[in-house]
């Protein structure tokens, strides 16, 4: 199973912040520096969580989730 992570989405932009945050702490101070910044200002930054992926090793496709359901 793989380990949970946090990213930052800036509302509005092309999303461009695509680093894998390991706590929810690091992905939060992350986002607040975001907001900060002036071309984002007036955007939403939202912290997502990663909860399951998909793969295609072979067909079908396999989706795993991260949290159990």
């Amino acid at each position: 199973m793989e380990n949970k992570f946090w990213n930052c989405w800036v509302d509005g932009t092309s999303g461009g912040y695509h680093y894998k945050h390991t706590t929810f702490e690091d992905a939060k101070a992350e986002a607040e520096r975001l907001a900060r910044m002036p071309s984002n200002m007036g955007h939403k930054v939202y912290l997502m969580e990663c909860i399951s992926y998909c793969e295609v090793p072979e067909i079908p496709i396999e989706w795993t989730s991260i949290l159990p359901f």
